[in-house]
């Protein structure tokens, strides 16, 4: 694996910069895979250095160019925000000045940037439809060995009852049982956008089979907030595309219990106690948690405590997060800060929709479909926990969000060739007497 980055970094570098991300985009969740190569040299680097490999060959080939989104003044301004951010928690905490990657806020600032870079990268470098169709194909891949990874590892264990031993990570390593349910419930939303517009027989049914291999994945990761994910995003699915969805939904919703595995109906049902009318202590604890960080926010209402200060003042326990990003991001970055997050999703949503409602081509317009299900999974779990700053998590956003991007640049420079050929043909006199007669 060592050698195969070196040779797609050289590649990328003296050749095809594409190479690059066909070797590390399917890599970016498989956390527990590339740590097997962190003790070689710059191991640990590895996506740091491919990505800054993959542009810099785009620069080579192409010319020190910045393909124009939608998206870049914002991300930059975000960028920079979190930076000045990242100082005033300095000051706050009381520590060191963040200058140096041996300071882990600024490490944890800098691989929040990865996600932007990661981003800008895609686009700069993805051309066309076909290098388009292979990045899909290598994160449907992916997100195939994931699910066999959860798989190996809980299929012996007893999954008859509920039980906090029989939840597991996978491959995603640090993320942890939580982000890799959120991984899988946003894969499983992304492959029913793709299989909405598939005509082709044998791949509709790998889909299908991916997305049945997903559920399972889901169902029993006891993950709460991974199902709030997915019963949000087949009720998007269902208003935007498939009506017999919300017939579907509508049927699972009165009749969950009888149709569910008992493990995850006492997952579920664990929530509240009825007889003592109160949460469980998971549920309690989060509570708990988000009374404090509330309080805290009201001391610093417009811009916060700083970036990355909340986990250092150990406030509540041994709990070193909000277990809500939105209220990370408030307490932490403020008013300001929440409002800049929120125009980011809002922007990428509008991408999303926007792409699905002017494609004609059924694979882009699957794309566009397949990202906003994906970002409706976004929008619900990231009330429970911070599922945004792990790049084992959300990296395959930021790749299909650049995929998004540019096939909507796709589509508007065919619609303006159109109907400058159309204008072109109407100026010939043949044109006009065919124009006439319209």
């Amino acid at each position: 694996m060592y050698i195969a980055a070196v040779v797609a970094l050289l590649l990328s570098l003296f050749w095809r910069p594409h190479v690059g991300l066909y070797f590390i985009i399917p890599l970016l969740p498989l956390q527990t895979l590339r740590y097997r190569i962190g003790d070689f040299p710059l191991g640990n680097k590895l996506v740091d250095i491919m990505l800054l490999g993959v542009l810099l060959g785009s620069f080579f080939k192409n010319g020190f160019q910045i393909t124009k989104t939608p998206l870049n003044k914002l991300l930059l301004l975000f960028a920079i925000f979190c930076y000045v951010q990242l100082w005033r928690g300095s000051f706050f905490l009381n520590a060191s000045m963040p200058l140096s990657f041996d300071d882990p806020r600024f490490s944890n600032w800098k691989n929040y940037m990865v996600l932007f870079i990661l981003f800008a990268v895609v686009v700069n470098v993805v051309k066309d439809v076909k290098q388009m169709k292979i990045i899909v194909l290598l994160i449907c891949l992916s997100i195939l060995a994931v699910d066999k990874g959860f798989y190996s590892t809980v299929s012996d264990r007893d999954l008859s009852h509920f039980s906090y031993d029989v939840r597991e990570g996978g491959p995603l390593g640090y993320a942890g049982v939580n982000g890799l349910a959120c991984f899988a419930a946003e894969s499983l939303l992304f492959l029913m956008g793709l299989v909405a517009f598939e005509a082709r027989k044998y791949a509709k049914i790998a889909l299908w089979l991916l997305v049945a291999f997903s559920a399972y994945c889901v169902l029993f990761s006891f993950s709460r907030e991974a199902y709030a994910g997915v019963l949000f995003g087949l009720l998007v699915l269902g208003l935007f595309q498939k009506r017999w969805v919300l017939v579907g939904l509508a049927f699972f919703l009165f009749s969950w219990q009888t149709l569910v595995p008992t493990s995850v109906r006492e997952r579920v049902l664990m929530t509240y106690d009825t007889q003592d009318k109160s949460l469980d202590s998971s549920a309690q604890e989060r509570v708990e948690i988000w009374d404090d960080a509330v309080a805290l926010f009201q001391q610093n209402p417009v811009l916060g405590t700083g970036f990355d200060t909340y986990e250092w003042q150990h406030r509540v326990g041994d709990f070193r997060d909000t277990h809500n990003y939105y209220l990370k991001v408030v307490v932490e970055t403020g008013i300001v800060g929440l409002m800049f997050f929120l125009l980011l999703l809002a922007q990428t949503t509008r991408i999303g929709w926007k792409l699905y409602r002017s494609a004609q081509d059924p694979f882009l317009k699957s794309l566009g479909l397949g990202f906003l299900l994906f970002l409706s999974c976004v929008w619900v779990v990231n009330f429970f926990g911070d599922r945004w700053l792990y790049l084992q998590v959300d990296g395959f956003f930021w790749v299909i969000l650049a995929l998004v991007v540019r096939a909507q640049i796709m589509v508007d420079e065919g619609a303006k060739q159109e109907a400058a050929a159309t204008a072109g043909a109407a100026e010939t006199p043949a044109g006009r007497e065919e124009l006439a007669l319209a």
